[in-house]
């Protein structure tokens, strides 16, 4: 390097930022390639010759210029961030001289007869739609929907069925010392008789008289129901079926038979504090089963703080798993 070269580095940097400028430009305008071309850029196809015969020579000119510049010494420095930059802006006509060669009809988007661009509404509804039937597959694997999803209110109470009462053997309701009813317990919970299972779908006792009782997948069993009778919240297809996909993530698939995985709803939806709120549930009150005055069943409002979500799988047969089912499960310690 000559002894009376001074290097001008606030030129130097004013360069570079205006070199890495124009690279961002050519950034800009590649990330507003449509789908079709992204998809192809790669490829052997002619979008793919955009990138093969316009850009890539191009870097490489660049290349070669930095490393001639960089071997100059720092005289030349100044000269190869001016053709670095003239490279960029060479890369970036190229890359918009391509698109319009390409923009004829043959790229653009066919729309058939009554057809149209899907919106921001068009594509939630379609969403919807995608939902709708997966949870339909899912009715058809197991009953998961049929009794932790699609159920009202009022279903998920009948499938708790009425409060077991202690009888004498003369058949009389026994009372305890206070003279309350005595009903059945078992773990602090209310046992219970005649469970409607929701998978017979609405007004069951009214369709089905006593056979509402039975189990809607073998009619030879009572239906059978835990504690608690709970169920995803309504509307929240949405929720059940990203469930589903992480409980299939956690199946170990070399293991034989039937799995099932247990996990928080964070781990399923991602952090949140209200997860909470996308389940809904019943059970009956220990203390008062039965109001005395009406002889109605009394029911509690499941607490979700804290629950978890259990999925049952079993294989499909096919190498792959079925849902068998699929619910929120409460902590005991905050319904009691």
């Amino acid at each position: 390097m000559s002894h009376g070269f001074r290097v001008h580095t606030d030129r130097l940097a004013k360069a570079a930022k205006e070199a890495h400028g124009h690279a961002e430009r050519v950034e800009h305008h590649s990330s507003k390639l449509n789908a079709k071309t992204r998809g192809r850029l790669l490829g052997k196809g002619k979008y793919g010759r955009i990138v093969e015969k316009a850009v890539r020579p191009i870097i490489d000119s660049m290349i070669t210029d930095m490393s001639k510049a960089m071997a100059r010494g720092h005289r030349s420095i100044g000269h190869g961030l001016e053709i670095t930059r003239k490279n960029v802006d060479d890369a970036e006509e190229a890359i918009r001289r391509n698109l319009r060669r390409h923009q004829d009809d043959r790229d653009a988007v066919q729309l058939k007869l009554g057809q149209r661009v899907l919106g921001e509404d068009d594509l939630r509804d379609k969403h919807r739609e995608r939902v709708g039937q997966r949870v339909g597959g899912l009715r058809k694997q197991g009953h998961g929907p049929q009794r932790h999803l699609d159920p009202t209110d009022d279903m998920l109470k009948e499938r708790l069925g009425k409060p077991s009462p202690v009888l004498d053997g003369n058949g009389n309701h026994l009372k305890d010392t206070d003279g309350k009813p005595r009903y059945h317990q078992q773990g602090g919970y209310v046992q219970t008789t005649d469970k409607i299972d929701p998978a017979h779908g609405p007004n069951a006792r009214e369709r089905l008289g006593e056979n509402a009782h039975m189990d809607a997948e073998d009619m030879s069993r009572k239906h059978k129901c835990d504690s608690f009778s709970t169920s995803f919240g309504e509307g929240q297809d949405d929720a059940f079926v990203h469930a589903d996909l992480y409980g299939r993530g956690r199946l170990n698939h070399g293991e034989a038979g039937r799995q099932a995985v247990t996990f928080s709803p964070e781990e399923a939806w991602g952090p949140g504090s209200n997860h909470h709120e996308r389940f809904r549930g019943f059970y009956i009150d220990p203390d008062n089963p039965v109001e005395k005055a009406s002889g109605a069943v009394n029911y509690k409002q499941v607490d979700f703080i804290g629950a978890k979500i259990k999925a049952i799988y079993d294989p499909d047969g096919n190498g792959g798993h079925k849902l068998v089912t699929m619910f929120p499960e409460p902590l005991k310690v905050r319904n009691r």
